[in-house]
């Protein structure tokens, strides 16, 4: 009996995938994944992915930077705003403040230039705040839409919809499964 217990498992074992616990944070229901570790530098930096998804090409994108040596949050948001604008002409932005939290977010979208070889729209939310000890953190979460046509600004706002008040209250705090 005992054997046949043993064998049962080790064919259960054998049929379940293995993968090792990567670090995850959730947005909403949205969970996002690690895939390679946070780079030590003047600035820290950890960025997620949907599972299956790279750098090269992505849909969803959320990261965390950390910068030592800055602590003005809004100053932060209003310079990454002009640079924004500057380097993407047609990008567009607005800074909301979400009514729960109070916490202050750039919404903008940028498109690359009309030479790149692939086209998409990126649209992006970010907030940062001050953490004594630690610095200034800069929580963001992405999206890209490489269907540009007509559907477009539906799926866009679909997803602000979505998006917005979870992305608020994130904690970005790494869970492992």
């Amino acid at each position: 009996m005992k054997n046949c217990l043993l064998s049962l498992l080790l064919l259960v074992a054998m049929a379940v995938p293995c993968h090792a616990a990567t670090p995850h944070i959730k947005i909403g229901d949205l969970i996002l994944h690690r895939p390679s570790p946070a780079i030590e530098a003047k600035e820290e930096l950890r960025e997620y992915l949907p599972e299956g998804e790279s750098f090269e090409r992505w849909t969803r994108l959320a990261s965390v930077r950390v910068f030592k040596d800055l602590k003005d949050p809004v100053s932060y948001l209003k310079n990454v705003a002009a640079a924004v604008t500057k380097s993407h002409p047609l990008a567009r932005y607005q800074v909301l403040q979400e009514e729960k939290t109070k916490a202050v977010i750039l919404d903008f979208t940028t498109f690359p230039p009309a030479s790149a070889p692939e086209q998409f729209a990126e649209w992006n939310l970010m907030r940062a705040q001050f953490v004594k000890g630690k610095g200034l953190v800069v929580y963001q979460y992405a999206m890209r839409i490489y269907d540009v046509g007509s559907g477009a600004s539906e799926k866009l706002k679909a997803e602000r919809a979505k998006m917005v008040g979870p992305f608020s209250i994130a904690t970005f705090e790494e869970e492992k499964a």
